[in-house]
């Protein structure tokens, strides 16, 4: 990748590094006990811990419903609902599938897979969940009136769902998908009377580990074991997950001892923990990238220009930001969003260079020589360090002519405005998207036009992913996989920034195994 020369980076790193400052000052003063050289957080601070009869386990998002079947922010109801429910398959911390309810499958053409279910399942009222139970809830998951949208993307490909005996589940599809069972570790199953008498966005029956106890979507859930679970008992009677969307009140759970596991702390605070006794921290890759979602169908948008959204791929100093907030842990994403070690990259495409001349002279081309005005939408207290990251890039930016506001929202607000008329939608939406297991090509669907958050317009892009994702032979999906990725870069529609840091502060008193798509189930946590 080519260097920006010294002239060009000293204004933006002299921003950055006041932002990081300012930020440094505000997480400090937020720290009961420690001091603004953090004197106090270099030595040990006491005996290892022994964990207490509640797992406190921190989410840094509002939960919007508990309801399995639309889904959910690994930050947020993504981690209760998977404490609770089921599916037929799940993903391991390493991004692995794995079976759950499904003891095995196997694909027996083409456009039929075959998998068999354990008979020992129940839901936490002691009702049996059965393989009508999960044929019920994948013909709900399919009608296309159906509110569930971890449906829309089965019906591209799913025809229908039997169930030919009490241990076997049948797919008919419509399109082949050899990567079936990855994409079905989050079709929760839920019990078909209690979902059509129940409001299951606030009220939940899962066959899982945990029951959910108590509600407060804005400030979290606890929990206690399901007494039906046919699998290990979990090491914690109860559960409690806070939502502290703030990285301040982050930090001072953590510091008050107040936590056991503490994600999508900034990486600048994880100094303060360096050299606890009380708590270890990470700081990683996790396994989705971070980009600035374009919005194309505006009317009137300048981004509807190809020219423009290439040389806002230009006037981004990706790497400035990744060693100013992210202490280097992260690479800039390669001009795609397949990154190692989660995806093989596509070879030959490149991460943009940080161009600030280059984007000028397209904005020139395109007839913006005189710069316009974009609104980035960034969800309150979501990603690591987003907040000064979107500020970093505004001052980018401002150099090649570019305004950009930046609007902090609340997390459901965020989701809503996505969800809604594209007109009234931001231009720039900060979001992280991806996938979750290894060699799975379903994390382009955010990306094309058609998925629910998404306001591109990349129909050569669609087709495809489409192709690539219905290819029967492995080296005939690479290449289309490949070539999507290469289109995607040329097209540049979105702004491609850096994988997701991973960051956890997790207490020495329990046990975890590090999930880098930070999905804090309650039952993979252990007593040290």
């Amino acid at each position: 990748m080519s260097r920006p020369t010294p002239h060009r980076r000293r204004p933006v790193a002299a921003v950055l590094s006041a932002l990081v400052s300012a930020a440094l000052v505000v997480t400090l003063g937020a720290c009961a006990g420690s001091s603004a050289s953090g004197d106090a957080a270099s030595e040990p601070a006491g005996p290892v811990p022994t964990a207490g009869e509640e797992l406190r386990l921190v989410l840094s998002r509002q939960l919007t419903s508990v309801n399995p079947h639309k889904g959910g922010s690994p930050d947020s109801q993504g981690a209760v609902v998977g404490s609770v429910y089921e599916a037929l398959t799940r993903i391991t911390p390493d991004s692995e599938v794995a079976p759950s309810l499904a003891t095995e499958w196997e694909q027996v053409s083409d456009l039929e897979w075959r998998f068999t279910i354990r008979t020992d399942a129940v839901f936490s009222d002691g009702t049996p969940l059965t393989a009508e139970t999960i044929v019920w809830n994948f013909q709900q998951l399919l009608d296309p009136e159906y509110k569930g949208t971890t449906g829309a993307p089965l019906r591209k490909f799913v025809a229908s769902v039997e169930s030919p005996d009490p241990t076997t589940i049948l797919f008919h599809l419509s399109a082949p998908a050899l990567d079936l069972p990855g994409r079905l570790w989050n079709a929760y199953i839920v019990d078909p009377t209690f979902a059509q008498s129940h409001n299951i966005d606030t009220e939940s029956l899962g066959s899982g580990p945990y029951q959910i106890d108590t509600l407060d979507l804005e400030n979290g859930a606890t929990l206690s074991p399901n007494p039906h679970w046919a699998g290990d008992e979990p090491d914690f009677a109860k559960v409690r997950y806070t939502v502290l969307a703030s990285e301040a009140q982050r930090v001072a759970a953590i510091q008050a001892g107040e936590a056991d596991i503490v994600l999508n702390v900034e990486p600048l605070s994880l100094d303060q923990f360096a050299d606890s006794s009380v708590y270890e921290t990470t700081l990683g890759v996790g396994p989705q990238p971070l980009v600035l979602a374009v919005n194309e169908e505006k009317a009137g948008t300048p981004l509807a220009d190809e020219r423009v959204r290439q040389a806002l791929n230009y006037a981004t100093d990706k790497e400035t930001i990744i060693e100013g907030l992210f202490k280097g842990a992260v690479e800039p994403l390669p001009g795609t969003v397949l990154f190692e070690p989660y995806q093989e990259e596509a070879p030959g495409v490149e991460a943009y260079p940080y161009d600030p001349d280059k984007a000028k002279e397209l904005l020139a081309e395109a007839g913006y020589a005189d710069g316009f005005t974009l609104e980035v939408d960034v969800p309150s207290g979501t990603y690591v360090s987003a907040d000064l990251a979107s500020q970093a890039i505004a001052a980018q930016w401002k150099e090649v002519g570019v305004d950009l506001t930046i609007t902090q929202t609340p997390f459901p607000t965020w989701l809503d405005r996505q969800y809604g008329d594209a007109q009234k939608g931001a231009d720039l939406v900060y979001i992280m998207w991806g996938g979750q297991y290894r060699g799975g090509f379903q994390l382009f669907d955010p990306f094309t036009s058609d998925h629910i958050q998404s306001d591109v317009v990349a129909p050569e892009f669609d087709d495809l992913v489409r192709r690539a994702q219905a290819a029967t032979d492995l080296d005939e999906q690479r290449d289309l996989v490949v070539e999507a990725a290469e289109l995607y870069r040329e097209q540049a529609h979105t702004i491609f920034l850096y994988p997701s840091p991973f960051t956890a502060v997790v207490s020495r008193a329990v046990t975890w195994e590090l999930r880098p798509s930070r999905y804090l189930y309650a039952q993979e946590v252990g007593r040290a």
